[in-house]
């Protein structure tokens, strides 16, 4: 009886000994994974700083850019970068459609898609617009106004209301860890979209202070938001494609 309570305890002794060396020997794996992807991460940074990054960004570029938002602060939240790049290179002319004025500014109401679809068109016909950019159907941060331009916009391109001159694209929505994590965020930004702005730290200033004229918006949680957020760095676009994104919203059917 005796001998089997000391197997036991050996066994039991083996089992620690061996789950020790195996979490001690993952987790410096894993310490060494983290540090050279920061080192990749910032290696990226400083070397696309450098670069001239205008193959990446908008085909064109675009003559005139209509930016289609739901609130007055979203193209400093979220499109900054983006702006930035378009004003800074002085070859597009943009202009900005905010639709909150006579719509209800909450997030859980969805605004109705054929009253923003007949401004949007309105406007690109009126004004010859050749580039259309709107948020994506997750609308960064599932704000069912935000959602609602990109169902309006959807709508309009399934229906071939589009004119042919005119290409639309929409701001890439990532998950709440990528959202905050800034140049760390990088590789996989680059990987998952075809077109993108990035921007430099001392650039952000910019974008910062826009912020901060949005004044009755500007409260504590915003101003973390502007701190951390990879939108206030780095905008990724996706062009909208007919075929895609019919087979985007069946799958949208099926799921409800």
């Amino acid at each position: 009886m005796e001998s089997l309570h000391e197997y036991i305890l050996a066994a039991i002794n083996d089992i620690i000994i061996w789950w020790a060396w195996y979490l001690a020997e993952i987790s410096f794996q894993l310490i060494i994974s983290v540090i050279s992807y920061i080192i990749v991460c910032v290696f990226l940074y400083f070397l696309l700083k450098k670069v001239d990054s205008t193959a990446w960004q908008l085909p064109g570029p675009p003559n005139r850019l209509l930016l289609v938002t739901a609130h007055p602060d979203d193209e400093v939240m979220f499109f900054g970068p983006m702006i930035y790049w378009i004003v800074q290179r002085n070859k597009s002319n943009i202009h900005l459609l905010c639709l909150s004025q006579e719509l209800p500014d909450h997030p859980k109401i969805q605004w109705p898609e054929e009253v923003i679809a007949e401004n949007v068109l309105q406007f690109i016909e009126m004004y010859k617009m050749d580039a259309v950019v709107t948020f994506d159907k997750h609308g960064v941060s599932r704000h069912k106004n935000h959602i609602s331009l990109f169902y309006a916009i959807a709508s309009l391109c399934i229906e071939k209301k589009v004119p042919t001159y005119c290409k639309l694209y929409t701001l890439e929505s990532v998950n709440i860890f990528r959202k905050y994590t800034l140049i760390f965020d990088l590789p996989i930004s680059l990987l998952s979209a075809p077109y993108w702005y990035l921007i430099s730290y001392q650039q952000r200033y910019y974008i910062k202070n826009a912020m901060r004229a949005h004044s009755s918006q500007y409260l504590w949680f915003r101003q973390l938001y502007m701190i951390f957020s990879r939108y206030t760095l780095i905008n990724t676009l996706h062009e909208v494609n007919l075929l895609d994104l019919e087979l985007d919203l069946q799958f949208d059917d099926d799921d409800d």
